[in-house]
């Protein structure tokens, strides 16, 4: 009788394990940069972590200014990104009455900002000559006013928002306060 040729014999060639498609090359274990996790991704992480803690993303800010008077106390983010949440605080402190407390805000200061609330409510409200006007009524002796409105950056804004906000008693000025916010994209 003929015999078969060689076969292949079943105890020293164990069928595969490995699923299809996949071959020795990728069960072999990595070497070079490929044989551990890249460092990389941890130190970018890091740095923008960093940059987080440092301000660099956002950072919140309050100016006092006293002048005739009257001391204006102004908090809110120097630096914020876009498409966030933010509050505006402002407080006002005279030393005598003011018969009709008036805040001035720029427009250009709430350019391409959605202002969803402002508290306390104006007894009047105005927008004229590039700024919106605010009559808040008469203010006493150290009495303190405080108004607060919150905002959300719209996602197209870019760059510094500024000008200057004005406390008047009627039309007389009283305190001016520089503010700009920076927005990151």
């Amino acid at each position: 009788m003929p015999t078969a040729p060689d076969a292949p014999d079943a105890a020293s060639n164990p069928p595969s394990t490995l699923p299809d498609g996949i071959t020795d090359e990728h069960s072999r274990a990595a070497t070079g940069w490929r044989r551990a996790t890249s460092v990389v991704p941890l130190v970018l992480l890091s740095a923008l972590m960093l940059a987080a803690l440092l301000g660099f993303a956002g950072h919140e800010t309050t100016l006092t200014v006293t002048a005739n008077g009257a001391t204006v106390t102004w908090h809110a983010p120097e630096r914020i990104r876009n498409g966030e949440l933010l509050e505006m605080r402002l407080r006002v402190i005279s030393d005598e009455r003011v018969g009709q407390l008036i805040v001035e805000i720029p427009i250009a200061l709430w350019e391409d900002m959605t202002v969803n609330t402002m508290l306390p409510a104006a007894t009047s409200e105005a927008s004229e000559d590039g700024v919106y006007r605010f009559d808040f009524g008469p203010l006493e002796s150290g009495t303190a006013f405080a108004m607060k409105a919150d905002a959300q950056l719209n996602p197209d804004i870019f760059g510094p928002n500024a000008g200057t906000i004005r406390i008047l008693d009627g039309d007389a000025e009283l305190v001016t306060v520089p503010v700009t916010i920076e927005v990151l994209p």
